[in-house]
């Protein structure tokens, strides 16, 4: 193939060269001088499907790094059939490969990503690739991976989905299901996968296998399908990345809108997607499928023959759940497996408080050795004095006060609860937070919505007289007292609140309006004990959130 000569005319070449600026490789640079060196020991050329964007492709590219290391040469091309699956496309990256091949120095190992870089090796093998080494992994066709690997120059890892666990796992959660659903599209993935998926229709025989295929489904078409589904369905997403409007997604886009819909769990069998709404599974890891197929790549150049090494048919993978998700659809972890992975886990008190313990055990610490020495120093005794008593102010802060907002803590709310009660005049309780305050956390990040809580906590002390203290509870949940039995005089403070924190607030250098939900509930009529007061509250809160959010409420019994 290399002795072939190129004989086009100047203006194709001419041609072929913007193409290949706008198209080409994405190259993992090695300087001229570490070239020379003994170190560099081969020369890899990875083709991936996708674009580098496609969420699964700077996974197995890490793992495949990873296994080569830095004594290798290594180089990218990606075929972009995520974007453009046109015939047009694969014979513009067929003859810029062509171009390409016959301007470097050969590689020693191939390896290729997916099922469409996966069969354009196979199918160009003979003129791009005659005896190089060919090392494919991701490919979901199994049948294909199976019968190109009898080639003694080609193998690889296939990616055998975990269909059966996590459809047995997802039976257990909802043994009522007498459904499989399936999201699929028409992709040479999604057909792989499609044909995958219904092999396991017969080791389920009380459960009949479906699908919605998204290919031939408006945006809306496929949102309403899936929101139709109830608790006789188990949904498992597949493949997702193009729809019946000629729309196409990354997993990042059609997840949201997928999950957001549904009415039921999306269980998962790939990693992409993990905490932008699955409730998970056992999914396949694109990282250790790359380490695999770099490893063979490795074994291959250190003297190995290609033929000697076996296809791997069952993909790695691990139990993947998350955490929030699990919560919407009141799910425990009891039901899961042993050594599964949580995401989005909600800390302990301990978990959550861990720092400020640490600096309380250390000032503690610090104040034994301290009186342990003026102890034995009577002359000294009158600085140790004082100097327990600094130390004594400081600690009676730390545990009245919130580190972050300077406000009162959850400790001090329920001392003040107490002595109303005890007293036995009549009050109120207001709780609040901040709608989708996680989203703030995830998008600007923490130091972003930190700020937004110093805002909001300063903005309610404002408020605060001798009939209105706030304090906050934890994370965003905030809560204040009202010294009156007067409903009228609670609504005020609750409408002033809410006023108040309608305001825009400065978030990532804009002004952006944030809404509120409060709940609030009376003494003794909503509850007689601290725990049934601030439980009515509560409910009041999380009433106003599952109804459209960002508004105020009082405690109905109505709303349990």
């Amino acid at each position: 193939m290399r002795k072939h000569i190129w004989n086009k005319k100047k203006t194709i070449y001419t041609i072929f060269l913007l193409f290949l600026c706008c198209f080409g490789a994405n190259r993992v640079w090695v300087s001229a001088e570490q070239q020379a060196t003994e170190n560099v020991t081969g020369r890899v050329l990875f083709i991936s499907s996708y674009s580098y964007a496609w969420e699964t492709v700077p996974q197995q590219m890490e793992g495949i790094q990873e296994a080569l290391g830095d004594d290798v040469v290594l180089d990218y091309k990606f075929m972009d059939t995520k974007n453009v699956n046109t015939e047009e496309n694969k014979q513009l990256f067929y003859e810029s490969m062509r171009y390409y091949l016959q301007q470097v120095p050969a590689y020693d190992i191939v390896i290729v990503g997916d099922d469409a870089a996966f069969q354009f090796a196979m199918e160009h093998q003979q003129e791009l690739f005659f005896e190089t080494p060919i090392i494919f992994e991701g490919v979901n066709n199994v049948e294909q991976a199976v019968q190109a690997s009898t080639d003694t120059y080609v193998t690889g890892v296939i990616e055998s989905l975990s269909y059966g666990d996590t459809i047995e796992l997802a039976h257990q959660m909802y043994p009522q299901a007498t459904q499989v659903v399936a999201i699929l599209d028409d992709t040479v993935t999604g057909e792989g996968e499609r044909i995958e998926f219904y092999k396991y229709d017969a080791y389920f025989p009380t459960l009949e296998f479906v699908e919605i295929n998204a290919s031939i489904l408006s945006q809306e078409e496929l949102k309403s399908r899936v929101a139709a589904l109830g608790k006789e369905s188990i949904l498992l997403y597949i493949m997702c990345s193009e729809d019946g409007d000629g729309n196409t997604y990354a997993s990042a886009e059609a997840i949201p809108i997928l999950c957001e819909s549904a009415q039921i769990p999306t269980f998962s069998i790939v990693s992409i997607g993990m905490g932008k709404g699955f409730i998970g599974g056992e999914i396949v890891s694109q990282k250790q499928m790359g380490k695999i197929a770099g490893d063979m790549a490795m074994q291959i150049m250190s003297g190995a023959d290609c033929s000697e090494i076996a296809l791997v048919e069952d993909s790695p993978k691990t139990y993947c759940f998350d955490e929030q998700v699990m919560e919407r659809f009141d799910i425990t972890t009891k039901i899961l497996p042993e050594n599964v992975e949580i995401i989005n886990h909600e800390e302990t008190f301990l978990e959550r408080n861990k720092s400020v313990i640490q600096i309380a055990l250390v000032i503690v610490a610090l104040l034994l050795f301290v009186i342990a020495v003026l102890v034995a120093d009577n002359m000294r005794r009158r600085k140790m004095n004082e100097a327990i008593s600094r130390a004594n102010a400081q600690l009676e802060r730390t545990a009245r006060y919130d580190t972050l907002t300077k406000i009162y803590n959850r400790g001090v709310f329920m001392e003040d609860l107490d002595e109303m009660i005890a007293a036995g005049e009549c009050f109120g309780v207001i709780m609040y937070d901040l709608d989708n305050f996680k989203q703030i956390n995830d998008i600007y990040g923490h130091n972003e919505g930190d700020a937004i809580l110093q805002e909001l906590a300063r903005r309610s002390k404002q408020l605060a007289d001798e009939r209105f203290t706030v304090y906050r509870l934890a994370g965003d949940e905030f809560t204040a007292i009202v010294k009156s039995g007067d409903r009228a005089v609670v609504n005020s403070y609750m409408k002033m609140l809410y006023d108040a924190l309608q305001q825009p607030y400065n978030l990532g250098g804009k002004e952006k309006g944030l809404y509120t939900s409060i709940g609030a509930a009376m003494w003794p009529e909503d509850g007689e004990t601290l725990s049934e007061l601030v439980e009515a509250a509560d409910t009041a809160m999380y009433y106003i959130k599952r109804n459209g959010k960002n508004g105020m409420s009082f405690y109905e019994e109505r709303m349990q």
